[in-house]
């Protein structure tokens, strides 16, 4: 461990701007260019994009390290679905001047890596958890994910709730471990007037069964009775996009739904303002960066109060979902439309409840961490 007046910290991420698929990487990409601006030499590790066979080093915002690795037989592990440490480690030490005070790790694939390098280097190993494995702790991810928590000094999540989940699934390895510090959100610039329709909803995330999504299409069915001009505009894809596509052909609603695969972060951010609402129908999130978009976008937010959405979404900022079924989603976007004067309210307050998840001060929360868990001062 140094003594320098500057932390060094090593971040492993599977996700980093401009290769981001969800939460994950805005989070690791938003965070580490924060911490940067207050004063850490961050160097990031990351995994190249799809198709990308070489190392690749460069440097982002003129400060922050990038070393992309391709998922190729030199430095990953197809059977246990993570990097090999040994060649890691030497590819790391070879690119950067001086050992790493912290390891940051937010995905479960650099597990094996980060425990030799915290080991190596006898460095303090701290774990961010976005979620948790989808497919158990006995798949290839569960088992990188175990490793993680048993290994992590600290272990750091979204919310309550999900330190409540972790408390329950791992009850020693967790023990005086976990630390809840949530997602941030950027700034947006407000806007004097949405430019979007109210009967123009908006729905972006994963199409995975959690995040409710057929039962929105089942909802939008209902709503189309009586508001032909109902749209819901999807970004995102998952495993259950080929069945939700299946769905809304059934229903007879194809002209209702318009489908965006997929969007950069930046992209998403600038659409919210176009629409009459954000929906997000989830049974289960560990926190929900979209809904905190939405509120910081200034656009009305539909929600159900899942998991970590209970934190900081409520029927003040949001009209809520009771329940994740069509008619109740239905219910919730029809009331929303009939009471313009408490959306307005809703939105305003929204607007302030984001002003207290900015990234500068999240990151702040993440730098007094490292410093307290290290002897850089």
């Amino acid at each position: 461990m140094g003594s320098r007046s500057r932390l060094k910290l090593w971040v492993m991420t599977s996700e980093y701007h401009p290769r981001i698929v969800g939460g994950l990487g805005i989070v690791a990409t938003q965070l580490t260019r924060k911490l940067s601006k207050t004063g850490l030499d961050v160097t990031v590790l990351c995994t190249s994009e799809d198709g990308k066979n070489q190392v690749d080093s460069s440097r982002a915002n003129g400060k922050i390290g990038v070393i992309r690795i391709p998922k190729n037989k030199k430095y990953y592990r197809m059977s246990s679905r993570s990097f090999k440490p040994k060649p890691l480690l030497r590819l790391s030490t070879s690119t950067t001047s001086d050992p790493p005070d912290l390891i940051h790790v937010h995905s479960m694939e650099y597990a094996a890596a980060a425990r030799a390098a915290a080991s190596k280097f006898s460095i303090p190993l701290v774990y961010t958890c976005h979620s948790l494995a989808s497919k158990g702790i006995h798949s290839s991810h569960g088992k990188n994910q175990t490793q993680l928590i048993r290994s992590a000094a600290k272990i750091v999540v979204p919310s309550k709730w999900q330190a409540a989940e972790i408390k329950d699934l791992y009850p020693k390895s967790s023990r005086g471990k976990i630390s809840v510090i949530p997602n941030g959100v950027k700034s947006v610039r407000r806007r004097r007037k949405l430019k979007g329709s109210s009967h123009e909803l908006l729905y972006v995330g994963r199409l995975i069964p959690d995040k409710g999504i057929k039962s929105l299409i089942r909802a939008i069915a209902l709503l189309s009775r009586e508001h032909k001009n109902v749209h819901l505009t999807i970004v995102g894809k998952g495993k259950s996009m080929k069945s939700s596509r299946a769905l809304t052909r059934r229903l007879g609603i194809s002209k209702n739904i318009h489908w965006i695969p997929n969007r950069k972060n930046e992209e998403v951010l600038a659409m919210y303002s176009s629409y009459g609402a954000v929906i997000v129908p989830s049974k289960k999130e560990s926190f929900c960066l979209v809904a905190l978009e939405a509120m910081a976008s200034g656009v009305p937010l539909v929600s159900t109060l899942s998991g970590g959405l209970s934190e900081f979404v409520n029927a003040k900022n949001a009209q809520i979902i009771r329940s994740v079924d069509s008619k109740s989603i239905a219910k919730a976007i029809t009331s929303m439309w009939n009471k313009p004067a408490k959306t307005k309210k809703r939105i305003r307050n929204a607007r302030l409840t984001a002003k207290r998840y900015r990234w500068r001060a999240i990151a702040r929360q993440y730098k007094s961490l490292f410093l307290n868990m290290t002897k850089v001062i």
